[in-house]
């Protein structure tokens, strides 16, 4: 069995680019709007969805339980072949994500971790293998934008000869 452990770095738009985008409004481009009362922060990450055989945005919202314990075990990773994947978050309570580049199969050896400022969300590229999301604080919500509709959009890998803990 081999052993991985990753220490969660600073989620920053520049280490994140590889496998998507970082979705928060410090430098993003805004505007005013219904007479200024309030400001628009525009186009914050690429929605990518594939359209065929009947997919389309959806939009979820999700309540996450916390993680028991720090340092965490990862136990899988997953994939979405036809959409990207995007956690808004809904509290001011950081995040955890562990990534790897798109490829067929994923390389353990090559995951990052990632933690959140508590207010950034994160979008996934299709293909790039992401864990669950890991929260912090009980009862953090999220505003979820992915892929609905026919076809299979989650490719899922659990993993029992690699241990990869995760630390703050």
């Amino acid at each position: 069995m081999g052993t991985i452990t990753l220490k969660a770095e600073p989620l920053t738009k520049e280490n994140f680019a590889p496998y998507g985008d970082v979705i928060e409004i410090d430098g993003a481009k805004h505007f005013g709007m219904n007479d200024d009362g309030m400001e628009r922060y525009y186009d914050l990450a690429n929605v990518d969805i594939d359209y065929d055989a009947g997919g389309k945005p959806v939009l979820s919202m999700t309540v996450c339980n916390k993680v028991d314990s720090m340092p965490y075990e990862m136990y899988c990773i997953e994939r979405h072949p036809r959409g990207s994947q995007a956690f808004i978050p809904m509290t001011d309570s950081p995040l955890i994500v562990a990534v790897a580049e798109p490829s067929d199969t994923v390389d353990l050896s090559k995951v990052k971790a990632f933690v959140s400022n508590g207010k950034q969300g994160i979008n996934y590229n299709k293909n790039v293998w992401h864990m669950p999301t890991i929260c912090l604080h009980d009862d953090q919500r999220f505003l979820i934008v992915d892929r609905g509709g026919k076809g299979d959009n989650c490719d899922l890998v659990d993993f029992s000869d690699t241990k990869i803990t995760i630390t703050l």
